[in-house]
């Protein structure tokens, strides 16, 4: 029996099978060449190695430092790290990999689409950190989601790589979204930031919690991610395997374009905005 370990800070108290967290950590049992479903749901993430090749990885970081370079990709407004690349194809076979052809069938029976694409990138000139937050508070349909993070440079904790706590997808969707307060987890639930080479994808459950450190040194830390949903979701965009379900509900919009305020006639969110807008007019 794991042992369970209180938390702290106010009156919420989290209990977690910190022990047995541990021991699927220095085993390094979330890291292989072949995806171990049962891992990945419970610490939330999985490291897949060489899941393409380092050959294709660098094609595509040419591509986006090419891109980049010409004007044709930029950094969005919303968020730091964040590159838009849906209006182009460069990246669109990466659904096709061969290493990918396994995985697939892991998850919704088969029948997986993507929702989303973008690249995010941490370096010189967006070194800032990423609060901690889960995926899901931000997301459309189900909470059944995952993103995929292809590693295109080597990623680890000096550039800013990705930092995890393990099994906190368990903890599902929390009601709001923003900077989650670690202080409420177990004291001794450790954090994982897994190092990645190029061509490494690290799989993680939407509702994980994860953050990044500012980028201190190294080379610029470029994830290639892609946002996967059941085919059947309404909010699934390209179809990646199984059938292309037909009929049915559809959405048809750009997640990175933040289109999701058109649900709305007055959101949480855009009261706030209204709130602080008015605010910041008063202290003209």
């Amino acid at each position: 029996m794991s042992k369970k370990n209180k938390g702290r800070g106010g009156v919420i108290q989290i209990y977690a099978p910190t022990e047995r967290i541990r021991e699927l950590l220095d085993g390094k049992t979330y890291i292989a060449e072949t995806l171990n479903k049962e891992i990945l749901d419970e610490l939330g993430f999985f490291v897949l190695r060489s899941a393409i090749s380092t050959e294709r990885a660098e094609h595509y970081l040419q591509s986006y430092k090419k891109m980049l370079q010409d004007g044709i990709l930029k950094r969005s407004e919303f968020h730091s790290t964040e590159v838009k690349i849906s209006h182009v194809e460069d990246f669109n076979d990466l659904v096709d990999q061969p290493g990918l052809k396994t995985v697939w069938p892991n998850f919704y029976g088969g029948q997986v689409a993507s929702s989303f694409q973008r690249i995010i990138s941490k370096y010189k000139d967006s070194p800032a950190p990423v609060i901690l937050h889960q995926d899901t508070s931000y997301q459309f349909g189900d909470f059944e989601q995952y993103s995929l993070f292809t590693a295109l440079t080597e990623c680890d904790k000096n550039n800013g790589g990705l930092k995890l706590y393990p099994g906190t997808s368990k903890l599902g969707y929390l009601a709001d979204a923003g900077a989650l307060n670690a202080e409420v987890l177990p004291s001794d639930l450790p954090i994982c930031c897994p190092k990645l080479n190029p061509g490494d994808i690290l799989i993680m459950h939407s509702a994980t919690w994860h953050f990044s450190d500012s980028y201190l040194k190294g080379e610029e830390r470029i994830y290639l991610e892609i946002h996967i949903v059941s085919s059947h979701s309404p909010f699934a965009q390209k179809n990646i395997a199984g059938a292309s379900p037909t009929g049915g509900w559809k959405v048809e919009f750009d997640l990175v374009e933040r289109e999701e305020s058109n649900f709305f006639v007055q959101s949480r969110s855009q009261r706030l905005k209204e709130a602080l807008e008015k605010l910041s007019k008063l202290d003209a």
